[in-house]
């Protein structure tokens, strides 16, 4: 026999009490005195709490923290009279005089706060208020569905998210039980509170702990509130100001500031924009910090909040303080951490996250950011011993750091798909097939009606009693996204038939059409899609399977949905572009980094390259100027330039609309300062990847990725290997492809054969683009038309002087013979692949006479490398390890023809630095390696090095040939001495560096004109893709392939 457990014998006793104090109508069956109401309150939040323990969230549980929030308020004086409020009465009530105080300037006075209510009342169907003595909530317990209806947000079509001032907040509870006949002298008392210190402190306990459990996925049907139209997102809000209201304590603005900043960006219409979340939350954190300037988790989020804004000296500052006062608060030195360390300085936030996690092994934030941390300092202290001469099987690492990074990981992507469950089941089958049909323009076949009605009882029919392992709030925003994406589709073919190019000056634009409301009720019931710790761009240096990397990814595009979601309707269809005038594409290139950036070095001269004749280009720069040439170059250049970084997203959604974007391009990705939230609205018919990220979005709102078939292997993408399984027949093949869900093109499938949700687009040679061909020819001096008639035999003697010269400069005290190897990438990305400085220790040992060249970068890594070094190779081996500083760009560039031999790495190889060491015409090795191929970002090197025509000598499948290839290659060098006393040197590296070197400028790796056109070839393509139709259907496998049909010419002089 098994006995109960202590908490479920506790939980009989309470629900065997509360039978002897509740009807089944809810009226107390005993009686109290205001003077003990607390006590009847804390005998069914206590019932609430254990339930919970027990049973999970069930609406029985949540319904025992209603009944304890009504007993706060029947038993209350002067808040109790003859009526029977209910917690619903006193939701709509606070959700009417938030908005009411959303049309005020802070601390309002009474009377205004009365007047605008009354104004509010007048026309929005609230009877029985502005000519009788009847208190805000009681006329709301009168008032008819007319009411709730008025106050819902006309953009989302919910009730909204309303951003109140504390000093709004702390009157709200007041404020609802006034009437506009309130007295002065009532209105004090109401304010000064006679109901007891004891049931305001338990009923705001109440709403704050019910609030909490609908964060934690609780849902607000089981709260029997009979609201249509209410998001979880807006209550939890609104739960927190009564809270506070009631008992305005320094915890109680700290948990009303936390919810404040986790908040999508939206708010009640006529609220001002200025007044958003986290703008409104620091004022939270200070009204809290002036109650109790020493509160450990105020100051702690209150220097998270300066340190998101940019002010990371500050927020240092302020955490420095919070240690001071609180040595042992885990979450402040995970904050202190985090800020050290996006602020170059991984080295100083190490001991941080190592106090952190020695206080509180579950921190599972801290671990991500200290292995990350470590990685960057190369401190593989936690590793084991990597032997360098020992056989590669023999290496097992043992990082103990990484390890829990990725275990975390993993775990949250598991738990994360409990969130959301029962949202479609709201609605029937049949009403979401009608959703189906309505955005089809051709009626569905059977296999494939079939296939809908599948998916959607996957979710519906859960008749059967189990929860769905599914992550159903995917499916709803990939499913909105798809309707929203047929609808403009449909649209435009019943606007402009399959009209590719125009002839015709002006289209009158067609209005929006009306929208049903046939997703915005069932998305306020959706929670803020979590996080995993791990952030997408982590992933590039983390030695993770595709599945991981792409649902890591995933869950990061439906955070972005969800948030832009609830800022514009999700039923809204986007506007239409005008067909494209005379053949001229409207292309909308979206980045924050039109700056001195990476990505503007490369990118500088496609835009101006573009063939202006057929192709109208539009740059929106999310970041503000930082007052670079760059900057200038494209402020003042021969496009349509708009600095948008202080716009909302909505603002630049509408504007890209109003421009009639054809493609938008996305040139950020997960990188910091993007703007997914952009895209994620669709502004435009075609959206696509470029550049800025290596690897999949994974999110619905992204149709194309730009890459290679090196970079990108086509059987990693989901829609190539859907149409190749698939065996429909013709009807089939041309009918939409819909929303999968566990199969290919479902992010969260278990399918680990698969990683791109996007299709791709193959570009010849290369996808990665580079200006070196115009932007850095200093090295020289010479014109690309100059140089083409200079005899090879000079180009290359004075190369050969040059480079002696700068390596003479650099390093003085090596001999003539000396063969240098080097890597300028970051050395953080050594920490993922620690057997790859292995084999660079075992080819220093295996080429005598040579050198391994590394960065400071960042300087706190150099001594961890020499120490490891020193333990793994020894002392002789370690001395051949030179570091030098990071150089400025075009001394960096120009000394990159010092290395004889550039080795990459393997888990993230290199980029922009590959393409700067090519271009010099130094060799590289870089790796395609079997287990490395669903990693875009470690074969972005090999794509490089095979854009220049000789890749079969540079590019290595296996880690053994790596050593091999870079042993040879430097032991082929020979060194003599000739008659006359000067010195020869000959061999393979030799050749392979005057191939390239002399062959600069003709390669299709430093073409970027060449590149350009073949871009606009995809471009053209895609928008016939998406005009036909084809880019919705299964009627091929939907990659783009472009063809380039110029011969590169090849100098061997």
């Amino acid at each position: 026999m098994i006995l109960p457990t202590l908490s479920e014998q506790a939980l009989l006793f309470y629900r065997e009490l509360c039978t002897h104090l509740n009807a089944a109508n809810d009226r107390l069956l005993a009686s109290a005195t205001p003077q003990h109401a607390h006590r009847l309150l804390n005998i069914f939040t206590s019932v609430a709490n254990i339930q919970e323990k027990v049973e999970g969230n069930t609406s029985s549980t949540l319904r025992h923290y209603v009944n304890a929030i009504e007993t706060g308020i029947r038993l209350s004086p002067p808040l109790s009279s003859g009526t029977t409020l209910t917690f619903r009465d006193i939701i709509l009530a606070s959700w009417f005089a938030s908005l009411a105080f959303s049309t005020l300037p802070p601390s309002p006075e009474p009377n205004n706060i009365l007047d605008a209510i009354q104004d509010r009342a007048s026309t929005n169907h609230l009877p029985h208020f502005d000519d009788t003595s009847l208190a805000l909530v009681h006329a709301v317990h009168h008032a008819k569905d007319g009411f709730i209806n008025a106050m819902l947000d006309p953009i989302t079509g919910t009730l909204p998210n309303v951003v109140l001032f504390p000093d709004q907040a702390q009157m709200l509870s007041v404020v609802i039980f006034a009437s506009p006949h309130t007295t002065s002298d009532v209105w004090a008392a109401l304010h000064s509170g006679q109901s007891t210190y004891e049931v305001k402190t338990a009923t705001s306990s109440a709403l704050l702990t019910l609030a909490r459990r609908i964060q934690e996925g609780a849902l607000i049907a089981d709260l029997g509130l009979d609201i249509p139209h209410c998001s979880s997102e807006a209550l939890v809000l609104l739960l927190h100001y009564l809270a506070l209201s009631l008992f305005p304590s320094a915890s109680a603005f700290n948990d009303t500031g936390v919810v404040l900043c986790g908040m999508s960006s939206n708010a009640a219409s006529n609220t001002p924009r200025v007044a958003c979340g986290r703008d409104v939350a620091r004022l939270y954190y200070e009204k809290g910090l002036q109650i109790d300037p020493t509160h450990p988790y105020l100051l702690s989020n209150f220097g998270s909040l300066l340190k998101d804004a940019g002010h990371n000296t500050c927020a240092v500052g302020v955490f420095n303080h919070a240690l001071q006062l609180h040595p042992e608060l885990d979450i402040a030195l995970v904050n202190m951490a985090n800020t050290l360390k996006d602020m170059g300085r991984p080295a100083d936030a190490i001991p941080y996250y190592l106090k952190a996690v020695t206080i509180n092994a579950g921190l599972f934030d801290a671990y991500c950011g200290l292995s990350m941390s470590m990685n960057a300092v190369c401190n593989w202290t936690a590793r084991g011993n990597v032997r360098p001469f020992a056989p590669i099987q023999a290496q097992h690492s043992a990082d103990h750091w990484l390890t829990n990074t990725i275990v975390i990981c993993e775990e949250n992507l598991s738990e994360l798909h409990h969130q959301n469950i029962g949202i479609l089941g709201e609605r029937s089958v049949d009403d979401w097939l009608l959703n189906v049909a309505l955005a089809t323009s051709k009626p569905q076949c059977d296999h494939s009606l079939r296939r809908w009605v599948h998916r959607f009882c996957l979710f519906t029919d859960l008749s059967d009693g189990r929860q769905p392992l599914l992550n159903e709030g995917s499916f709803l925003i990939r499913l909105i996204d798809w309707y929203r994406t047929r609808m403009q589709h449909r649209r435009y073919i019943e606007t402009y038939g399959e009209t590719l190019y125009s002839e015709e000056a002006s289209y009158s634009q067609p209005r929006a059409a009306p929208t049903a409301k046939l997703f915005g009720f069932v998305l306020s019931s959706a929670s803020l899609q979590k996080v995993p710790t791990v952030l997408p761009f982590h992933t590039f240096t983390l030695p993770l399977p595709s599945r991981t990397i792409r649902r890591i990814a995933h869950r990061n595009a439906l955070r972005v949905s969800h948030n832009i979601m609830t800022q514009i309707s999700p039923d809204r269809v986007p506007l239409l572009p005008r067909p494209p005038w005379k053949r001229r594409i409207n292309v909308g290139y979206v980045s924050s980094d039109f700056s001195d950036h990476p990505l503007s070095h490369l990118m500088k001269s496609v835009f101006q390259l573009h063939d202006q004749d057929r192709f109208c280009i539009f740059l929106y720069a999310t970041s503000p100027s930082d007052g670079s040439v760059f900057r200038q170059y494209f402020e003042h250049g021969d496009f349509n330039f708009l600095d948008v970084s202080s716009w909302s997203s909505v603002d630049i959604v509408d504007r890209i609309e109003e421009d009639h974007i054809h493609i938008l391009v996305d040139l950020g990705g997960y990188t910091r300062g993007a703007r997914n939230e952009i895209f994620a609205a669709r502004p435009s018919p075609v959206q696509i990847s470029l550049m800025g990220y290596a690897g999949t979005l994974a999110a619905s709102w992204c149709d194309y990725l730009v890459c290679d078939s090196i970079t990108c292997p086509v059987d990693l993408f989901a829609r190539v290997q859907a149409y190749r399984k698939q065996s429909l027949n013709y009807c089939c093949q041309n009918s939409d492809f819909g929303v999968p869900v566990g199969e290919e093109g479902d992010p969260e499938s278990s399918s680990p054969h698969w990683i791109y949700a996007e299709c791709p687009i193959y570009m010849p040679h290369t996808y990665f683009v580079t200006d070196h061909k115009q932007s850095y020819r200093h090295d020289e001096n010479l014109s690309v038309e100059e140089r083409a008639q200079m005899p090879a035999e000079k180009l290359w003697n004075d190369e050969i002087k040059c480079r002696a010269d700068l390596r003479r400069a650099l390093f003085p005290d090596l001999p003539l013979n000396a063969i240098i190897f080097a890597n300028f990438n970051q050395v953080r990305v050594l920490s993922s692949c620690q057997n790859i400085f292995a084999t660079w220790l075992r080819i220093l040992a295996r080429v005598p006479c040579s050198i391994l060249w590394l960065l400071r970068f960042p300087t706190a890594g150099e001594a961890y490398l020499i120490q490891t070094a020193k333990e793994w190779a020894g002392d002789e081996i370690t001395s051949r390890i030179r570091f030098t500083d990071v150089a400025e760009k075009d001394y960096h560039i120009y000394r990159c023809r010092v290395p004889d031999l550039f080795l990459d790495t393997s888990e993230c190889s290199a980029h922009t630095v590959a393409a700067d060491v090519l271009w010099a015409g130094t060799p590289i090795i870089a790796c395609t390696w079997p287990s490395h191929r669903h990693k875009m970002s470690s074969r972005v090197a090999a794509s490089l090095a095979s854009a220049t025509g000789f890749g079969e000598y540079m590019v290595v499948s296996s880690r053994d040939e790596y050593e091999e290839r870079a042993v040879a290659l430097g032991n082929s060098m020979c060194y003599t001495v000739q008659p006359n006393g000067d010195g020869e040197i000959s061999g393979d590296l030799l050749d392979l560096r005057r191939r390239l070197f002399l062959n600069r400028d003709t390669m299709p790796l430093f073409d970027t004109e060449r590149w350009t056109r073949n871009l606009e070839k995809a471009y053209r393509m895609a928008w016939k893709r998406w005009v036909d139709g084809s880019m919705f259907r299964m009627s091929d496998d939907g990659c783009i392939w472009v063809k380039d049909d110029i011969d590169v010419p090849i100098r061997m002089d």
